[in-house]
């Protein structure tokens, strides 16, 4: 397509949560959403600040990803993340030229100077805006209503953990967070970085109530780390001092990130009745901004509790999830049993051991000499 007009610039290449969103068109004249996350939007702002002239810009976006119009929101173009080939203004590509040939006189001139000026309209919305930024905010009774998948901000208050097949962390890639796993003799992840040993990331499915509604949220490592304040390497030494190796095993020092009530950004899969954990905030002014969004109590009170919680629906963990909120990195399920608690701190005596409230402990049996 042929870029009409620029959205939204939201570079952070500290974090690699860089935004590009502009209007694309081709020789149909018909005119859509395109929206490039992560190195693919810092691929094209590179190439946008770097040429200086006005320009206008034709680009070839190759296995993109397409999402459907919904609610208030646009059909969307999007790279996937992985696979997805970017190539901006090389005429020595047919598409490209014949494209460009063809909307030359219709494009716009977009200047370098009008993106520094995007870039700083961007930046004028607080922090709680880009927050609920193209967010439905509802409470968890409304969620329970909704029949297709959707990105919304809502109050939950984590109670428990979901036992499920797939433990507290998963085997992840040393450049990004995606599963890996042995091909062709290396450790790889579906993006093909190789790495030399897996780096252990969090997945943690809580169960959050808000009132007598409840609904299953999945959190992701960097969201974890912030709520329990060690990575999940960490926690798996602590085990691994401990005797334990089985991911099955659920550490104490996980309940750090429970009887917390949050404000939840996240993404509504009813495919799988869960929600994907997008980010979060802590703060009383976050929770209450949100709360006074809710319709009353009344208008919800009947409204049926939608949830299941049996093991048979834990079969669904390992799914993949939407590109649109941080991405389930495991492939396949496995049939295992339900997790058990095991404390680091105490692996001289795990009988002695307060158990968590959360699960009960199967007793560890100790053999001669330990």
């Amino acid at each position: 397509g042929g870029v009409t007009e620029i959205l939204q610039t939201q570079i952070n290449s500290d974090n690699n949560k860089s935004k590009f969103v502009f209007m694309i068109t081709d020789m149909s004249k018909i005119v859509v959403q395109c929206t490039l996350w992560g190195n693919f939007a810092l691929q094209f702002y590179e190439y946008y600040k770097n040429h200086g002239e006005d320009v206008n810009i034709v680009f070839l976006l190759q296995n993109a990803r397409i999402k459907a119009a919904q609610g208030g929101f646009p059909l969307n173009v999007s790279n996937a993340w992985s696979g997805t080939k970017l190539i901006i203004n090389d005429i020595s590509n047919v598409e490209i030229k014949k494209l460009k040939d063809s909307l030359n006189a219709e494009l716009p001139k977009l200047s370098s100077s009008s993106l520094q000026v995007e870039t700083t309209q961007t930046s004028q919305y607080s922090d709680f805006d880009k927050f609920i930024w193209k967010a439905e905010v509802i409470s968890l009774a409304e969620i329970a209503m909704l029949k297709q998948e959707t990105t919304c901000v809502t109050i939950a208050k984590l109670e428990k953990f979901e036992v499920g097949n797939s433990g507290w962390y998963y085997d992840g890639c040393a450049e990004c967070t995606k599963s890996v796993a042995v091909k062709d003799g290396k450790l790889k992840c579906y993006a093909n970085h190789i790495s030399s040993e897996p780096v252990p990331r969090y997945k943690l499915e809580v169960l959050g109530v808000d009132g007598k509604f409840k609904s299953r949220f999945v959190f992701w490592d960097s969201d974890c780390f912030k709520l329990i304040g060690k990575s999940a390497l960490q926690m798996k030494n602590e085990l691994v001092e401990a005797g334990e190796d089985n991911p099955l095993e659920f550490p104490f020092g996980l309940d750090a990130m429970l009887k917390k009530e949050l404000a939840i950004r996240a993404v509504f899969q009813p495919k799988f009745n869960r929600l994907s954990v997008i980010s979060f905030k802590d703060d009383e002014d976050s929770r209450k901004k949100v709360k006074d969004t809710f319709k009353s109590h009344e208008d919800v009170s009947k409204i049926p509790i939608s949830l299941s919680s049996s093991q048979d629906d834990m079969k669904s963990l390992s799914e993949p999830l939407s590109v649109s909120a941080d991405f389930d990195p495991n492939a396949a399920n496995s049939v295992m049993t339900p997790c058990k608690r095991i404390n680091p701190e105490a692996s001289e005596d795990v009988e002695s051991v307060q158990l968590s409230s959360t699960k009960t402990m199967k007793p560890v049996k100790k053999e001669d000499g330990r």
